[in-house]
């Protein structure tokens, strides 16, 4: 699967979720975007709707990034992704933008004014009055010349023959539609263009609306041998996607079939001579081409009736249907009671006294969340959507969130995952391989109302417990009868704006030992290679008897991370790398996660050497904190932190405890594990990172 880097400049976000997402698509170096702004920024106003633009910028640079970029400078509603590398087409582009845009409406369109930006309004009425799903575009009269007209006329008869949806003009990427169009349809390669054709098989209401046609620009006439071909291939490819995916064998079958009967036609007159009229074959190809055809045949039959076996195995769990109304009684069946709660519906539908609304997360609104987050004082990087999409793909978990309103102002909100472990049973945590999370709030009222929200789904999913891992307790300031454990301490300094006086802040036994692997000749890299921190961190979690997170998790860190995760090596003079540490960037803070180390070479005070050399990277680099990460009370850890001038701040993590439930007791210095522990440490290391590789999963 390729993926996709994205370099995300952003705006600060506005207060409001904007109704309308304006997703442009840019090929164009010298692309007009000022004019684009304006001129979609008037018929928003003009519409009495509030909206933001999305750019993504698809291999460009130039004056158009620098325009895009005096831009944000000046505007909330302009939001900029620009994509590593070029040529990704727009089913990537517009992807892409999906995960980084707010809007309930999505429209797409390209780098200039194909369609005159003004029939916005017409889609949008379109898609309200008839309640529709996705608005397609059009254009009509065209501009372009005569026989640009003519292929697109004929390629559109074509699919809508094949595809049985009546749409004239699907050339035209000038298209409104809801945000779950996009969500739910799998779009990939070149198939966006043939999004409503997609979206209609898949039970969204489509329709196309004439638009006035203004400009038309790229290659006119004849396109090539290459573009028929790669025409005709995605049209055959969205045949079989709208028409035979639920029934393959009726595609293959048809054509195994056909090749079959004709292999017999030319096969059966030869055959007939030879076996009662002694006549010889030899000189007979027509003999071989059949039994080739009917060969071919047989094999796409077989692979139609391996079709049917997966869509058999698999149909449960395929839906490309919507329930427009359901006509019943008034009385409420008892499956609809244990059906789980649509994203966005309201956990509790009754405010509270103070005008707190719990609901579930919208679609979309990562993005807000994200940017609640990052202004919060109790906010922190594993709140972000980030980290719980890398759980999710990591450990195949889904997330929950609770987001708390009061006026329709977000006021907190609670993220968590439902875990089911071999050690520990059915369990709820917030969040899973994180220091801290739990609740977010702005107050005790809406922290309540989230804990409160969270512990009735968290028992309704059969949860012993629900582990909030708060920085600062919740239970005084909310009222919410919770557990609370003081096992971990965390270490957090200000870091001095002078890089040359972070030497200065070590006391003075740690700073003999970072000046002695200084003396060594040890150096200090920023270099990421995620093998080679693997082999040094799996190898002293052994040590301690721990099991090691998978690369999986590693990799998954550096995809949604992105720039926020950095690495740093301690190598000795001749390149040999002898330890290395993760570490996390938020705000203004610097977090080192992760880290590893050779055994052997203690006496040139690596570890001291490298931290110190953190903080100078730190500092130099503007970041004003120091997160030295959390450590049980009284470990070999916590008084290594403490030697090198860290104060503690005891962390308050805090338990809704279900029924039968109990404070879990899963950690190193529980006497039950210590057999185990000894047992880990004298694993083969291939051994212990494959079974470490099998058992994070039930460690969250």
């Amino acid at each position: 699967m390729t993926t996709t880097a994205i370099t995300q400049k952003t705006a600060p976000r506005q207060a409001e979720v904007p109704e309308i997402s304006i997703l442009l698509h840019v090929t164009d170096a010298e692309a007009r975007v000022d004019v684009l702004v304006s001129a979609y920024t008037r018929v928003l106003a003009e519409m009495g709707r509030t909206g933001e633009l999305v750019f993504i910028l698809d291999g460009v640079a130039g004056s158009t990034l620098e325009a895009l970029e005096a831009l944000q400078a000046s505007r909330d509603d302009v939001r900029v992704l620009a994509l590593q590398g070029g040529g990704h087409g727009e089913s990537i582009a517009f992807k892409a933008a999906l995960e980084y845009s707010a809007g309930r409406y999505l429209l797409t369109t390209w780098d200039y004014f194909q369609v005159d930006p003004r029939e916005l309004v017409a889609l949008m009425k379109a898609l309200e009055d008839g309640q529709l799903d996705l608005v397609s575009s059009w254009r009509w009269p065209r501009v372009d010349p005569v026989l640009n007209r003519l292929q697109s006329t004929l390629f559109n008869w074509v699919l809508r023959v094949l595809s049985r949806v009546d749409l004239h003009d699907l050339n035209c990427n000038f298209r409104l539609m809801r945000r779950e169009v996009m969500e739910e349809v799998t779009l990939y390669g070149d198939l966006f263009r043939f999004l409503p054709i997609m979206a209609s098989r898949r039970g969204f209401k489509v329709r196309e609306v004439k638009v006035r046609h203004v400009e038309e620009r790229g290659k006119t006439g004849f396109f090539g041998l290459g573009v028929y071909v790669r025409r005709s291939l995605d049209i055959l490819a969205v045949t079989f996607l709208t028409r035979f995916t639920r029934k393959p064998l009726r595609f293959f079958g048809i054509i195994g079939f056909a090749l079959v009967l004709v292999g017999l036609v030319m096969t059966l007159p030869p055959l007939y001579e030879r076996l009662f009229l002694s006549e010889s074959i030899q000189d007979r190809p027509i003999v071989l081409v059949g039994v080739v055809l009917g060969s071919f045949g047989l094999q796409f039959i077989g692979f139609g009736l391996v079709g049917e076996i997966i869509i058999f195995t698999q149909s449960r769990n395929l839906k490309d249907y919507k329930i427009e109304q359901v006509l019943d009684s008034t009385s409420v069946p008892e499956a609809a009671a244990e059906a789980p709660m649509a994203e966005g519906a309201a956990v509790a539908a009754t405010p509270s006294e103070t005008g707190v609304i719990v609901r579930h997360v919208a679609p979309g609104e990562d993005v807000v969340l994200d940017h609640y987050v990052a202004g919060h004082e109790r906010g922190t990087l594993f709140h972000l959507a980030a980290w719980r999409r890398m759980v999710e793909e990591a450990c195949g978990r889904s997330s929950e969130v609770l987001v708390a309103e009061r006026t329709g102002k977000i006021v907190g909100f609670l993220p968590w995952v439902n875990w089911k472990s071999m050690f520990l049973g059915r369990v709820s945590v917030s969040m899973p391989f994180a220091v801290y999370g739990g609740c977010v709030a702005d107050d005790g009222e809406a922290a309540a109302r989230l804990i409160q929200g969270a512990a009735e789904q968290c028992d309704a999913a059969g949860s012993s417990y629900l582990e909030l891992r708060h920085f600062e307790g919740w239970s005084e300031a909310s009222g919410v009868d919770l557990e609370s454990v003081s096992r971990y301490v965390t270490f957090v300094r200000d870091l001095p704006s002078d890089p040359e006086a972070c030497l200065g802040i070590i006391p003075r036994k740690a700073r003999a030992e970072a000046r002695r692997g200084r003396e060594a000749g040890l150096e200090f890299v920023e270099a990421m290679d995620l093998p080679l921190f693997h082999r040094l961190f799996a190898a002293n979690k052994q040590v301690l008897g721990s099991p090691a997170l998978p690369m999986s998790i590693l990799q998954g860190l550096m995809r949604h991370m992105g720039d926020a995760l950095v690495m740093h090596q301690v190598r000795l003079p001749d390149g040999t790398c002898i330890a290395a540490v993760l570490s996390f960037l938020f705000r203004d803070l610097v977090l080192p996660y992760y880290s590893g180390a050779l055994h052997g070479y203690d006496k040139l005070g690596a570890n001291n050497f490298m931290y110190w050399k953190l903080m100078e990277w730190a500092s130099a680099r503007g970041i004003a904190r120091f997160d030295f990460g959390r450590s049980r009370q009284d470990s070999g850890a916590a008084k290594f932190k403490k030697n090198m001038g860290f104060s503690t701040t005891v962390l308050r993590y805090e338990y809704h405890l279900g029924v039968g439930g109990k404070v879990p007791e899963f950690h190193p210095d529980n006497p039950k594990l210590s057999a185990y522990q000894r047992l880990w440490r004298r694993l083969p290391a291939p051994l212990a990172r494959g079974l470490g590789a099998k058992l994070f999963k039930h460690v969250p």
